[in-house]
């Protein structure tokens, strides 16, 4: 049988190929696009005729009547199928995109490059990678953050949780009868560390003491030295030879163990090195250790049990200064002309 009539007969026995009806969401987005052919050629219609008349009054008729038709197509196809259509975006949309298609080809005809989508995209799709970098590394940074605030906050409130600041213990550990400071022993305990490069630092205080040696140096124990020098008699200022030869020595350069803010102590900071319990010298193990001839400050700690001066002016006779004894841990008063011992100390509030 020929191929022609074996296709008529499959077709009059029913074995035609089916055909499925359109669905009204395929006939509205069907509409839909349709009309917006249109419109795009609508609007190329105007372009073209104005290249050759450069009537701008007819074009923006024309293109008028391109948004019109293309308002009442997308206005029948909703009211037609309703809930069918899909599009989610109105005709004015449609109209400002296409709009924009349009005169991109236009321009393109007259000799403009059309706009290369392709490459904005990479080009954005490229800055949306870096900017998620940028906002992963934000993230880390304030995860961070956080968690730094989180621990400042647990210190701020263990130190809000201390109690108020109390006065050093006098060192004095015999007890002389119910009350007595032996007995008692009230205050903290100075925190002496030694630093290993010649220094002591008290973690009661802050401060840090410089350690006395017993090999001529310029922390040798043995070296006096004048509070005023040519003010005294008049203003009775610290010019003598503790600020001019010593402390100038210990801040010149890199400074003394790295810093150059060496200064006298003042006489509450110097009275607590004293020990109460100690006598000769009255002061505690961590500046009267391995003292002998030759030491340095780096394998030994001397204090000498005498006067040592302090910053502190004695007020109501100007011309003299405060003391510590470290004999016995008396204190007084001398004149700043006086040769004696000296410690610097730095750091303090």
């Amino acid at each position: 049988m020929p191929r022609r009539s074996l296709f008529v007969l499959i077709a009059l026995m029913g074995f035609a190929p089916a055909v499925h009806a359109a669905t009204p969401q395929q006939l509205c987005e069907s509409a839909m696009e349709l009309a917006s052919a249109k419109y795009a050629q609508c609007r190329l219609n105007a372009e073209s005729k104005y290249s050759k008349t450069l009537d701008a009054a007819k074009r923006t008729a024309a293109y008028a009547k391109c948004s019109a038709n293309l308002g009442t197509a997308f206005s029948k196809a909703t009211a037609k199928y309703g809930v069918a259509c899909a599009a989610t975006e109105p005709s004015s949309a449609f109209d400002d995109y296409l709009e924009q298609c349009s005169d991109d080809a236009s321009a393109a005809a007259a000799g403009a490059a059309l706009p290369d989508y392709v490459g904005e995209l990479a080009s954005c799709n490229a800055d949306l990678t870096a900017c998620n970098g940028d906002l992963s590394t934000c993230t880390g940074d304030l995860a961070t953050a956080n968690a730094d605030l989180a621990t400042c906050e647990g210190d701020l409130a263990a130190c809000e949780a201390l109690p108020p600041a109390r006065l050093l213990k006098t060192g004095q550990t015999t007890a002389y009868g119910a009350g007595s400071d032996g007995n008692l022993q009230k205050g903290i305990a100075q925190g002496y560390v030694d630093n290993g490069d010649g220094t002591i630092t008290d973690t009661s205080t802050g401060l840090m003491w410089e350690k006395k040696s017993d090999d001529g140096t310029i922390h040798d124990k043995d070296n006096t030295y004048t509070w005023s020098g040519a003010s005294y008699g008049t203003t009775h200022v610290l010019d003598g030879t503790a600020a001019t030869t010593f402390l100038a020595a210990l801040n010149a350069g890199g400074g003394f163990a790295g810093h150059t803010d060496w200064r006298l102590p003042n006489q509450t900071e110097l009275y607590s090195l004293v020990n109460l319990q100690a006598v000769s010298p009255a002061t505690f193990p961590a500046f009267n250790t391995g003292c002998a001839p030759a030491c340095t400050v780096l394998t030994c700690s001397c204090t000498v049990p005498y006067v040592y001066w302090s910053s502190s002016t004695y007020a109501s006779l100007p011309q003299y200064a405060w003391f510590v004894f470290f004999l016995d841990g008396d204190t007084g008063a001398n004149g700043k002309d006086y040769n004696f011992y000296v410690r610097a100390v730095r750091g303090g509030s």
